[in-house]
């Protein structure tokens, strides 16, 4: 597959896109059903985040490396988080029945939590306002500095290049035993964390239910498209959780 969950199998930095401050790392690998992600933050990102490559000496990381070096990258009151991504296609020949719309929230396939402890997750639910993911690359659509982008009325900087953009919607979130996360990204969109930087933030759009995200996100549902259900664990402490 071309498009595995979120993430870019492997190692990413997530950053803080005001500071730039690396803010912490995810690792995924590919799962039967998408994506198996484990995240590990330094502080809460308050719903807005960039996930980039990661740094070099990162590139070649395999899981066995991740869950060593974790100990060595802990810092007291970290986030550990544990995000079974499962991805559905609108083209998946391996599925009956294509979904040549999202189902309704009524028949949505239920997320999957991996079995490691406590349930959360790293976005908080917003009120029903709908997460924005745009998406940057090397290469890309550059616009001219005196010529602001506006999509799906969020303002964007000019020098911004997007390639694509989708939508989350979330239900609960950090201080609940457990959280979801649905992600609708459109065809053009590549594993965060490959040549694509990912901006993820709070747009001005609102959905009062998750019936109301999915009336939404079928509005540019297609061919190529990718609906993402995400299952969250997360712990958070003083020390490394034993399992990683």
């Amino acid at each position: 597959m071309s498009i595995m969950g979120l993430l870019q199998p492997g190692a990413v930095q997530v950053v803080n896109p005001k500071s730039r401050k690396v803010i912490g790392y995810a690792f995924s690998v590919e799962t039967q059903r998408g994506q198996l992600q484990r995240w590990l933050l330094f502080e809460h990102p308050h719903n807005t985040l960039d996930i980039e490559p990661p740094p070099e000496h990162m590139v070649q990381w395999s899981l066995s490396d991740w869950q060593t070096n974790v100990v060595h990258l802990w810092r007291p009151g970290s986030f550990y988080v544990w995000a079974q991504a499962d991805v559905y296609r609108y083209d998946d020949a391996s599925r009956q029945k294509a979904w040549t719309k999202i189902p309704p929230a009524s028949r949505l396939p239920a997320p999957t939590y991996p079995d490691v402890g406590i349930c959360d997750f790293q976005l908080d639910p917003t009120g029903g306002r709908l997460f924005q993911v745009l998406q940057q690359r090397v290469g890309g659509l550059v616009l001219a500095r005196n010529e602001p982008f506006e999509a799906a009325g969020v303002r964007l900087s000019a020098a911004m290049p997007l390639e694509a953009r989708g939508l989350a919607y979330v239900v609960n979130g950090l201080l609940d035993p457990a959280s979801t996360e649905y992600w609708m990204l459109p065809a053009a969109y590549e594993p965060a964390g490959k040549s694509a930087a990912v901006a993820v933030k709070t747009g001005p759009q609102e959905a009062k239910s998750l019936q109301e995200f999915i009336d939404v996100a079928n509005r540019g549902w297609g061919p190529g498209s990718t609906f993402v259900i995400t299952g969250c664990i997360n712990y958070r402490g003083e020390r490394v959780p034993a399992a990683r």
